[in-house]
């Protein structure tokens, strides 16, 4: 009862606000990532965040660890990791250093705001400065509502907030920014403090002005030491300032200057040692191009008398710039982005930030985020929350968080004796029955791991309690037993009782490292056996060695093992020879293909077997095979064991088959409009098997050594010889080979143009097929155009012949002519008109002849002799005439010509 009075006193007088237990549990940043600290002290990462911002971002839990809300500074995010009720277009702004803040409303659990601050990311992008939103989380079922949204503070301001605790009696809490003095556009001078307490937020500021401090670069963090004493502002451009704040005022002074050295300037994030003394500094060369980036990671010890001077680089590489933050498990994160634009799907840590150097122990790329990428920014929190002190002393006077150490050992915690104050402790969340400023655990079980809190209330009531933690972990001694190894005797001498082993196989199945020694005084004076991998007993048929075992903390026990030799001779298995098929056919070296795994399904079911290529690997199991590998002929051992031991060594052999040989032509021809094509595949194989391709897909569609084919495309023959050993089909060896078929077919001609009755009579064949065509009017000489021309009145056959053979096409025409003019003068030359040609029976009916006003002078037939130049019986004079005639093809013909005296 005593406890349990000490808890509520401590309640009463500080509520749990300012205890600072889970609400840091959760963290939601970057493209989807997220973290959870465990009570433990490690981290799991988890995917199901819905973030997908830049920079800036803000998580809250509650005292418990469980997850509330987050948001980018414009979207909030309920603890279903789905759009909080009115959770919309808050100001924030997912390109600002630091978009958002979250701050519980003292005196009230249920009620949290929101701080956001907005940047200009282009021109014309308005600033809409700093500004607050309200939630309430009983609201819409526990999963909270926006109540009241983007309430102004300041009109303009930096891209940085920060908290801290201002008094615990009050319950009231400083949210700061950096602005101009008036938090309207200009540059940056002064520090805005805005009270929050029960009545909520006082939208006043207390203001600290820097006269000749003119900042004009708003990137940056700003971050307050976890006791509250220090604040540091990274200006990215105008450079890094360290200043003393005063929680009870909400005022700064003493501005420093802390100078970075080196060519990674540009301060962006910031973050203190969770004892205040280290300032953590991630500043990069500040190029946005997408490469070419360094970014370096520097501690200052702000207990220097030079803190510029103090500088510690612990880290640079090609990184882009990013964050720090300090997590509830004493650890600062860093993020490590490719680019602006390209995250990584990491964070990197500092172990141990309260100490110098290299002792942080910093580890590069430390978390995995599950594929989830960590851009630039980490949620920020009121730094109070991290306040708290390490109660490990460590020998050399310095204080740490977190201990490890074998089961057995004694640890004490402890924190100052403080006359008055009541001391509570807890483990893992749970009270213990324990008062004073001391722990003390004189030997350490498994059990005693965890997470240690102790808070200290001082006699004054409005001081603010003092937090301590510390991470216990005690890892289990190593067990030992009489352990035993077996192993074939497969040396030259198989019945001699000596052989080689590997010593490891007897701790192969614990995370425990195995030392060996042949006597006890060995071991006692620390000389090991020098090559336990592979060790020849010294003496036959049974020896006891002794080993130490030791787990990953230093901690060790020791034992002894046997060794057992088992007379073995090596035998041929009864599977040999195991015929395996060359894997190409295009080199003349003979190489198969082995499936192991297979092997062992089909022929070793139920034991426990591994292959090697030789006796000492099969001896020691070094080189298991596994898998499918390649191989030429050879001898494969094959190793049985019995619980890691050693039964049995046999052989298989294996004999590498050539492929069958296929020979046939790359392309054949079918005409379709004739017989099929027959092809014979080379015989002596013992299956025959076609295929034709349609949709990227072949299809079987024969199995005799002969097919016919009628249609064009591409085919496939694969041909197989099988290969068999006592009796048993052993495997089946096969080659394809890929041809194609060209379709081809005589032509049929769809139209022939003439163009007749003029100076260059032409013709045009057009045609119809799958073949390539050439073409002729004679039968003999062919072209590949199917135009002709000059070509002179008469009757005509015009050819069209496949080029693949397929046969020829032939088409009847008649290309019709007149004469120019005629002169019936009685001489016996030219004296009548009359068509031209064999073409004169394409005409329909009669020819009629006009004279120029259109009289009809005669009508011809097509057999007549033709017009003599007289009308009724009178010669006419010399003059153009017209004719008229129809073919029998349709098409209706008008010409003229001369009659001459």
């Amino acid at each position: 009862m005593r406890i349990i009075s000490m808890v509520l006193l401590v309640s009463l007088f500080c509520p749990t606000l300012f205890f600072g237990q889970g609400e840091t549990s959760n963290w939601f940043f970057g493209n989807g990532a997220g973290i959870t600290f465990n009570s433990d002290g490690s981290i799991t990462p988890t995917t199901q965040g819905r973030l997908d911002t830049f920079e800036g971002c803000a998580t809250i839990s509650d005292s418990f660890g469980d997850l509330l809300f987050y948001t980018d500074g414009i979207i909030v995010y309920d603890r279903d990791h789905k759009v909080m009720q009115n959770g919309g277009n808050l100001l924030g702004d997912p390109s600002s250093t630091q978009s958002a803040l979250i701050v519980p409303k003292p005196g009230d659990p249920n009620i949290f705001f929101i701080f956001t601050v907005d940047t200009s990311s282009f021109q014309g992008d308005p600033d809409r400065g700093l500004n607050y939103s309200i939630v309430d989380v009983t609201l819409n079922d526990g999963k909270g509502a926006v109540t009241q949204k983007n309430i102004p503070l300041l009109n303009d301001c930096s891209e940085k907030v920060a908290a801290v605790i201002k008094d615990c009696s009050d319950q009231s809490i400083w949210l700061l920014t950096f602005a101009s003095l008036g938090g309207s556009k200009g540059v940056f001078d002064t520090f805005h403090a805005f009270e929050i307490n029960t009545n909520g937020v006082n939208v006043t500021s207390v203001k600290t002005t820097f006269e000749g401090l003119d900042i004009e670069d708003p990137r940056g963090y700003l971050k307050i030491s976890p006791d509250g004493n220090k604040l540091a502002n990274a200006n990215v451009k105008d450079g890094l300032y360290l200043y003393d704040f005063d929680a009870a005022t909400g005022k700064l002074s003493n501005q420093e200057s802390v100078f970075i050295s080196g060519s990674n300037k540009a301060a962006y994030g910031v973050e203190f040692s969770p004892n205040s003394q280290y300032l953590y500094i991630h500043a990069s060369n500040d190029i946005f191009a997408e490469s070419g980036h360094r970014s370096s990671l520097l501690q200052y010890d702000l207990a220097s008398s030079d803190i510029s001077q103090s500088q510690e680089i612990i880290d640079t590489r090609s990184i882009y710039r990013g964050a720090l933050q300090l997590g509830d498990n004493g650890k600062i994160y860093r993020t490590a982005a490719k680019n602006y634009f390209q995250g990584t799907p990491f964070l990197s840590v500092i172990n141990n930030p309260n100490q110098k150097g290299d002792a942080v122990n910093y580890e590069h790329e430390a978390i995995a985020l599950n594929g989830k990428n960590a851009t630039q920014g980490l949620p920020p929190f009121i730094q109070s929350f991290f306040n708290k002190i390490a109660l490990i002393k460590k020998p050399d006077g310095t204080t740490t968080s977190s201990l490890s150490i074998c089961a057995g050992e004694p640890f004490t915690l402890e924190a100052e004796l403080i006359p008055g104050a009541i001391y509570i402790w807890e483990k893992d969340g749970e009270s213990l029955a324990i008062s004073g400023n001391t722990l003390q655990i004189p030997s350490s079980a498994n059990t005693d791991s965890g997470k240690y809190r102790l808070t200290i209330q001082t006699a004054n009531p409005s001081d603010c309690p003092i937090i301590g933690e510390a991470l216990i972990r005690v890892a289990p001694l190593p067990e030992t037993s009489l352990l035993s190894l077996q192993q074939c005797d497969v040396d030259e001498n198989i019945q001699d009782g000596f052989t080689i082993f590997d010593l490891e196989q007897a701790g192969s199945n614990q995370n425990f490292d195995f030392t060996f020694y042949e006597t006890r005084q060995d071991q006692t004076n620390g000389n090991p056996i020098a090559n336990p991998d592979a060790y020849s007993n010294t003496k036959a048929f049974t020896q006891t060695l002794f080993y130490s075992v030791t787990n990953e903390l230093g901690c060790s026990d020791t034992g002894e093992i046997t060794l057992i030799v088992n007379p073995t001779e090596v035998i041929t298995s009864d599977l040999s020879p195991i015929v395996i098929c060359d894997t190409s056919s295009e080199d003349t070296a003979l190489v198969g293909s082995v499936d192991l795994d297979l092997l062992r399904q089909e022929q070793f079911s139920g034991l426990d077997v591994a292959f090697y290529e030789n006796l000492t690997d099969a001896a020691l199991e070094d080189n298991e095979l596994e898998g499918s590998f390649s191989t030429s002929n050879l001898v494969l051992y094959v190793r049985t064991e019995n619980d890691n031991q050693c039964q049995s060594i046999e052989t298989i052999d294996f004999v590498v088959k050539p492929l069958p040989e296929i020979t046939l032509e790359d392309s054949y021809q079918v005409c379709s409009d004739g017989e099929a094509l027959v092809i014979n595949a080379p015989a002596n194989f013992d299956s025959y098997k076609w295929y034709k391709k349609a949709n990227d897909q072949f299809s079987e569609i024969g199995s005799l050594p002969q097919i016919s084919i009628t249609n064009g495309g591409t085919y496939s023959l694969e041909v197989a010889i099988k290969h068999e050993n006592n009796g048993r089909l052993v495997t089946t060896c096969t080659s394809s080979i890929d041809f194609t078929v060209v379709q081809s077919n005589r032509a049929t001609f769809t139209e022939i143009n003439i163009e007749d009755f003029s100076n260059n009579n032409t013709i045009m064949a057009l045609v119809t097929g799958d073949g390539e065509y050439e073409f002729s009017l004679d039968s003999n000489l062919y072209q590949d155009s199917s135009f002709f021309e000059n070509i002179e009145p008469g009757f005509y056959t015009v050819f069209a012949r496949d080029k693949k053979g397929c046969g020829i096409s032939e088409k009847d025409i008649a290309v019709v002519g007149f004469p120019k003019f005629f002169t019936p003068n009685g001489d016996g030359s030219n004296d009548t008109w009359q068509l031209t040609g064999s073409g004169k029976d394409m005409v329909t009916g009669n020819i009629t002849i006009h004279d120029r006003y259109g009289r009809l002078i005669k009508q011809l037939d097509t057999n007549s002799n033709g017009w003599d130049g007289s009308f009724l019986g009178e010669m006419l004079p010399a003059s153009d005439y017209w004719f008229r005639i129809t073919l029998v093809d349709g098409r209706d013909f008008k010409g003229h010509f001369a009659l001459k005296r």
